[in-house]
């Protein structure tokens, strides 16, 4: 063949390029040795989708298959088919922030099921829990376990888990022996930094003193202030709750402000006073001082709940003490818990007071009641301290005895063994007594106390079951009496990611009817009342029953248990109402989740580090939107996304799951912390101006005074004074208990912001004769969507407007429909509102914190300054009864917060421990649009520019243009008549 014909007319070969005359075969590489299976059937290698051959002399001797290994996937990669940037293989992502394992299917198992069941056995068998649970909800209590941060919930929690599980438990985690489980915190982060971060359920079968089984539905919430929300919204599904003290520090304010949201809900409360043995291992005190400082804690409860503001409608029990069965005594450390009649059980069975009844027995455990031993009786005087308290002598000396010969004992001395048996009739194996002494605590409390029974005992009786608490529920939906036993009435209270994050679990308290798998449920979102089409029929995928770190899949759930269910939360944010595929009644309510955003103040913008990657930042936002329920996400204008928390730590957490856990570890950028602002007005407006539309026949003239009542604002943002209730109830109520004359109190129109944290108020205050009160009244709903922009986004720098009345004087509406459309009102009535606004002396609000600290009396002094170079102040110290700690209250600006916990830790050399907890609005110093004041660059801005400076930092950073002044919203020329008049400067 002539050498021509190999080569076409561009000298591109023609035929197979492995027919070319390569001088060696060693210069070809690899992926070129691929021959038909025809050609080469002694050189095959067999892959998941096509049979590859390769040459035998492939550079070294060997088959793809023989140089790789067995079990080796091999890529025949084709340059023509990869897209730029891609990898030949890509990685198998196996992200996982949390600890989680799986089960097999309970109630009928499914055979095929192939799910690998990877836990520890349980001393007790789930299909029987879950049994008891379905056939019995009298046998089930739903708990919320909630208390100050570090006060030891989840450890208390973990004592539960190890009294239910086999012993190899606690080698499932991570942790070093001799550390806590914490088996209930499963994030990455809840793990690595021993905090928990988001409440987390679990199920447990307990038995009581009786050894009658009981379900416990546990939800474990965090304790930081930043996490509160995680705590609100478990409260909003259970029927009590478990506040847990730590009695060394007593009644902090974050357990105050547990007890007043308890109290709010009307929700029965149990006291656990948890770490008592750091009275007798930390502070060493004495006997009568344990007592003592135990009942100054119950006093400081009692006192702060007699003088709390929801005592006049809450129904539960209001005296907290161990004779009413509402307090228990607990050592998570130690892992025991015992209440005054678990404790009297051990002397009327095992001592020689068997036979005197118990409960009378109990009640003389506390209090002044003195135990005279010599006549075996009880009196009510200690006889010039000759008689013991009762509580001390039989219940407070056994432990310090046990606790003193333990940690002294040298491993001969029978001491220990004679006082078990003498007082408690236990023993223990002789291997037991060589433990260490920690450990030997354990199991002698363990042993003495028999686990939790007596607390499950006191929580059976203090708690009622889903029976009993049920109907107050319901009645807060007026379809429930006409709703059959049978429609699944059900409340998604928040949602919970996967160990992926690829998908999110529903937390669901059943209150009515059944869920089923494979079944079409209702979902209503939470603006289903304003909008019905707020909702989705979905169908539920999955079915679980919690287990902390594992979840338990079932094919259903009744009433009164609270489950995770895969597959509905699509329009699910922060909640829902579950409702079956059937027609809902005409009337029908939904369970209103509460306003989680309002203590999202501390804020941050971020943008993908690679602009093409927007749309994976969007999906996590998405994500992260769902996961934390606080988190609140806004674009301005400018394009930018701002993510909203209530504190650094919680945007910290945000930003790791954004990052590692919601994208696949997507770059992005963060500016500096910054916070939210607000505005407001000091002053009446100076002028009337009427702002006419766009078309210029109608026109509608606005003025803005400042509201001056808290008391009113706070009646607003509780819903007391509601706009859809009836216009004579509103009316009254702000006529009698506010004292507004009954033209106004008739003439409220709308409330805003959208949080209604204190909120403004727009009221029509236009007289018959000079205004056309029916064609007012048929634009009121265009008007109000004009108010609620304007409020929403004020004209200083776009923040909410707050605490400012709006009025409207007059107005002129055009007869035609055309002329006064909703694009005609709307911008009309926001800029009236904003030319209102600008008049009355506008200013800047800024929230505060309260700061909470705890330290020694040593860091006061540093306290003090730290808060003082940050525009703040101490208010209160209080010491600490019985310790030498020192209750700190004192407030800071958010935007100067910046820091403020870890500053404190470095100055005290870690004698100090804060919480920031938004408290209020502030006015900012200064006035935001005096242009003539002090800005210096690049040093600290006076005190008296700073509303200026923060204003028009914010206008730039958000692309707003110009300066916020009344000259935008008005004419030129009579804009020129006001600054001549000197109306406006």
């Amino acid at each position: 063949m002539d050498e021509d014909e190999l080569y076409d007319e561009f000298g591109n070969l023609i035929g197979d390029p492995l027919d070319s005359d390569a001088d060696s075969l060693d210069d070809i590489p690899d992926e070129q040795y691929v021959q038909s299976e025809n050609e080469a059937e002694d050189s095959t290698i067999e892959t998941e989708t096509e049979a590859l051959v390769i040459h035998e002399n492939n550079g070294n001797g060997l088959k793809l298959s023989e140089k790789f290994g067995p079990g080796v996937e091999t890529i025949i990669a084709k340059p023509y088919e990869q897209t730029e940037d891609a990898p030949v293989i890509i990685p198998a992502n196996k992200k996982k922030l949390k600890v989680e394992f799986t089960e097999p299917v309970m109630n009928n198992v499914d055979e095929d099921d192939n799910r690998v069941k990877n836990l520890p056995e349980l001393v007790y068998s789930r299909d029987y829990m879950i049994s008891t649970m379905n056939l019995l909800p009298e046998r089930v209590r739903n708990i919320a376990v909630i208390g100050n941060f570090h006060s030891g919930k989840t450890t208390f929690i973990d004592m539960l888990v190890l009294q239910t599980h086999s012993p190899s438990i606690s080698l499932s985690s991570n942790l070093k022996n001799f550390q806590p489980l914490r088996f209930m915190d499963n994030h990455k982060l809840e793990i690595d930094r021993g905090i928990s971060i988001e409440a987390s359920p679990i199920t447990l079968l307990l038995p009581d003193l009786n050894e009658r089984s009981f379900i416990f539905n546990i939800i474990d919430t965090p304790g930081h202030s930043n996490f509160a929300s995680e705590s609100t919204s478990a409260l909003q599904i259970v029927d009590g709750a478990l506040l847990v003290i730590d009695v060394l520090e007593g009644l902090t304010p974050r357990d105050k402000s547990l007890i007043s949201e308890l109290m709010k809900n009307n929700t029965p409360i149990t006291i656990v006073l948890n770490k008592i043995d750091r009275l007798i291992l930390e502070l060493r005190l004495p006997v009568e001082d344990f007592y003592f400082k135990i009942n100054y804690t119950l006093d400081d409860i009692n006192n702060f709940i007699n003088e709390n503001e929801y005592i006049s409608t809450y129904g539960k029990q209001l005296v907290f003490s161990p004779t009413e069965g509402n307090v228990i005594f607990a050592s998570s450390s130690l892992e025991f818990v015992f209440t005054l009649d678990s404790f009297t059980k051990l002397y009327t069975n095992n001592h020689k007071l068997k036979g005197v009844d118990s409960y009378e027995f109990s009640r003389r455990l506390w209090g002044d009641v003195f135990y005279n031993s010599d006549k075996a009786q009880f009196v009510n005087s200690s006889n010039n301290g000759k008689f013991p308290r009762s509580f001390n002598f039989f219940i407070l000396e056994p432990i310090y005895k046990i606790i003193t010969q333990t940690l002294t004992y040298d491993g001969t001395s029978e001491k220990l063994a004679n006082l078990l048996w003498d007082n408690f009739k236990v023993t223990l194996h002789n291997s037991q007594y060589k433990q260490d002494s920690q450990m030997l605590l354990k199991a002698i409390f363990k042993l003495v106390f028999s686990g939790s029974k007596g607390f499950v005992d006191l929580v059976v009786n203090n708690i009622p079951s889903p029976t009993e608490k049920v109907s107050d529920r319901l009645k807060l939906l007026s379809s429930s009496e006409n709703a059959s036993s049978t429609t699944l009435i059900a409340q998604a209270n928040k949602l919970i990611a996967s160990a992926n994050g690829e998908r999110f679990y529903s937390l669901v308290r059943i209150y009515q009817g059944s869920i089923k798998t494979g079944t079409k449920v209702r979902v209503l979102g939470q603006n289903y009342e304003e909008d019905d089409d707020d909702f989705r029929i979905e169908v539920v995928d999955e079915l679980f029953v919690p287990g902390g770190r594992y979840k338990i899949p079932v094919k259903e759930a009744f009433a009164g248990s609270i489950v995770l269910i895969s597959g509905i939360d699509s329009i699910i944010s922060k909640g829902a109402t579950l409702y079956d595929n059937t027609d809902l009644p005409s009337d029908f309510k939904i369970f209103r989740p509460s306003s989680y955003e309002r203590q999202s103040v501390f804020k941050v913008a971020i943008e993908p580090a690679n602009p093409s990657e927007l749309p994976k930042l969007l999906e996590g936002l998405r994500k992260l939107n769902k996961a934390y329920l606080a988190c609140t996400i806004k674009v301005e204008e400018s394009g930018e996304h701002v993510l909203f928390g209530p504190g650094e730590i919680y945007l910290d957490c945000m930003l790791h799951d954004l990052r590692n856990f919601f994208t696949d570890d997507l770059e992005i950028k963060v500016s500096d912390p910054m916070t939210k602002f607000s505005e407001t007005c000091i002053d009446t407006s100076a002028i009337k101006i009427s702002t006419k539309s766009s078309s210029g026949n109608n026109s509608i003239s606005i003025i803005a005074e400042p509201v001056n009542d808290n008391r009113l604002s706070e009646a607003i943002e509780r819903g007391i004074i509601n706009l859809s209730q009836p216009l004579k109830s509103t009316s009254k109520i702000l006529r009698k208990e506010f004292g507004w004359d009954a033209l106004s109190a008739r003439s409220v129109w709308c409330f805003g912001p959208e949080d209604l944290h204190n909120p403004s108020i727009l009221i029509d205050d236009t007289l018959e004769g000079e205004t056309d009160k029916k064609l007012l009244y048929s634009l009121k709903d265009s008007i109000n969507l004009g108010f609620r922009w304007s409020v929403n986004e004020g004209p200083l720098c776009d923040e909410p407007i707050r605490n400012t009345k709006f009025k409207i004087l007059d107005a002129v509406i055009s007869g035609s429909e055309i002329q006064r459309s909703g694009t005609q009102i709307i911008p009309m009535t926001r800029k009236a509102c904003n030319t209102g606004f600008l008049t009355a002396s506008p200013r800047l609000m800024e929230p505060i914190y309260t700061v909470y600290v705890t330290c020694s009396y040593g860091a006061i002094t540093a306290v003090k300054k730290l808060l003082g170079r940050r525009r703040g102040m101490v208010m209160t110290e209080n010491p600490v009864p019985g310790t030498q700690l020192f209750h700190i209250e004192g407030q800071v600006p958010v935007i100067e917060s910046v820091g403020l916990e870890s500053d404190l830790r470095l100055h005290t050399q870690g004698q100090a421990m804060c919480f920031l907890v938004f408290e209020k609005w502030d006015v900012v110093p200064g006035d935001p649009l005096d242009s003539d004041c002090y800005l210096p660059s690049l040093r600290p801005v006076p005190n008296a520019s700073l509303a200026r400076d923060f204003v028009m930092k914010t206008r730039k950073r958000k692309g707003l243009s110009g300066e916020p002044n009344l000259q935008k919203y008005i004419d030129v020329e009579l804009y020129n008549k006001l600054r001549e008049s000197g109306i406006i400067e």
